[in-house]
């Protein structure tokens, strides 16, 4: 069980960034856009440390109070979660 919990935080942090960095090249390019609420979506399906992460990265949406403060809140939330799982 908790390798699959491991495995499934990897994964949806992995796949959070990656959609942090795609909808940045997408923005450069003026082409259709990932929706911030799918961004947000993957964040607090555990992806948080990867969206924030990627924020700094890609230098996307850190002037954005909702994406500094709700991921950064999240991250929190999702490590206070994993600590109780493991202890």
């Amino acid at each position: 069980m908790l390798r699959f919990i491991i495995t499934y935080f990897l994964l949806i942090n992995i796949v959070t960034f990656v959609a942090f960095g795609i909808d940045k090249n997408l923005s450069k390019h003026n082409q259709n856009r990932i929706s911030e609420s799918t961004l947000i979506l993957l964040s607090a399906m555990g992806g948080a440390i990867g969206g924030l992460a990627a924020m700094y990265v890609f230098k996307h949406k850190t002037k954005k109070p909702k994406f500094f403060l709700g991921l950064s809140a999240l991250v929190v939330i999702h490590l206070a979660i994993a600590f109780l799982i493991i202890f």
